[in-house]
């Protein structure tokens, strides 16, 4: 019976095939960002409460492994096209497909949003914030009051779905292979010299995150392309995996790839969050620092992806489980909605002293409250949009 309601909670997939281990990643991953705003340790508790908080403060990595399978899915269509017809570079219902799953539930937020803020601020500044946002100038100049942290990652989205065909269009006429290698090229080196040319000449640190050059630079940062090379990774696979088409069956044993990027990815998560202890570097980034922090999550993101060669293997069936495919199917809801709900709850609540009821009210209520409040969303407003839009768009075999 869950597995059957699952199936009428997930849409048609742009594979052709749905992949419940790559709901599960999709389930992991947003669990890390959401922890990350809500949830804190204090590090005078002793190892575990330390090692805890670490995890808790990398979990911006999240965004990453969203980003990788992003671009594993999106680019899929588009290697299986290319694979029959060599000029093959845009899947039907692409531009549906993508505009009916990113928009109406951003637009429904910012409404949601607005509202709650002239709720509790009368304040006219946050129209002006909402009009930036829902016209995309909020991404290229600061606003004057905050609005959602969690939306400047959108308009990366936007920028890869709008790029991609624009690559395929241009590699016309090359086989699969050529264009995999063509394409990893262009979204992992093009970001990489957009970084190094935004970053200060002749400084290695950034000022603090209070300074206006701090701001600036982490702005042009968030910019295109300086982000795109996280869909490079999974760009890659979804190239390598159609190449493998003909010997999936006899591939189960890549699989093990996938607890190494779990290893990896834990790995990286206890580090950062450590060295962003020890050398401040979540308030002043360094120019390694910001490198590292695309590298390590995207290459721990891609061997996760080795899951579906096996979905019968331990790891795949443990992300398959039905709370975490659950949560990955409503994640991008739950993306949308949590961050100003937290934010509130936060500064209503104030200290927990140490207090396990006062913590939980602080904390945990407002990711429950957010999380019901995500699957209403998705199953009355965007999964009907969603059925809408995609049911006369044919899948990819």
């Amino acid at each position: 019976m869950a597995d059957n309601m699952l199936k009428r909670w997930a849409i048609a997939p742009s594979t052709g095939r749905h992949l419940d281990v790559l709901d599960g990643l999709r389930g992991v991953a947003i669990f890390l960002v959401v922890a990350s705003h809500a949830l804190y340790t204090n590090p005078a508790h002793g190892v575990l409460s330390r090692g805890a908080g670490y995890i808790i403060a990398a979990g911006w990595m999240g965004v990453p492994v969203f980003f990788v399978l992003s671009g594993f899915l999106i680019s899929y269509p588009f290697f299986r096209g290319r694979s029959v017809d060599p000029r093959f570079w845009y899947p039907p219902g692409y531009a549906r497909r993508r505009i009916g799953k990113i928009l109406p539930p951003f637009y429904l937020s910012i409404l949601l949003f607005l509202g709650f803020y002239w709720w509790l601020y009368r304040d006219p500044a946050y129209f002006a914030s909402a009009w930036r946002w829902a016209t995309g100038i909020a991404n290229f100049s600061a606003i004057s009051v905050p609005f959602n942290l969690s939306y400047w990652s959108l308009i990366v989205e936007a920028h890869f779905y709008l790029l991609l065909p624009i690559l395929f269009w241009l590699t016309r006429g090359l086989p699969v292979r050529q264009t995999t290698v063509l394409l990893f090229l262009v979204l992992f080196a093009g970001p990489l010299v957009a970084r190094h040319l935004t970053w200060p000449a002749g400084l290695y640190v950034l000022p603090s995150y209070t300074d206006d050059l701090n701001k600036v630079i982490m702005l042009k940062l968030a910019r295109f392309p300086c982000q795109l090379d996280y869909f490079a990774w999974g760009v890659a696979f979804a190239g390598v995996f159609v190449l493998l088409a003909p010997a999936r069956e006899h591939l189960r044993a890549l699989s093990i790839f996938g607890y190494l990027g779990l290893l990896l990815m834990a790995v990286t998560l206890v580090f950062w969050g450590y060295w962003g202890e020890r050398f401040g570097i979540r308030a002043q980034p360094t120019r390694w620092s910001v490198e590292i922090s695309h590298f390590l999550p995207a290459v721990a993101s891609l061997l996760m992806l080795f899951f579906i060669f096996d979905p019968a293997c331990l790891g795949a069936r443990w992300l398959s489980t039905r709370w975490l495919r659950f949560t990955g199917i409503v994640s991008y809801e739950w993306f949308l909605f949590h961050g100003p709900i937290v934010s509130w709850f936060h500064q209503m609540t104030g200290e927990t002293h140490g207090s396990v009821l006062a913590y939980a009210l602080r904390t945990i209520v407002p990711l429950a409250v957010t999380y019901g409040f995500s699957v209403l969303v998705y199953r009355y407003f965007s999964l009907p949009i969603l059925n809408r839009i995609r049911a006369g768009v044919k899948p990819a075999a």
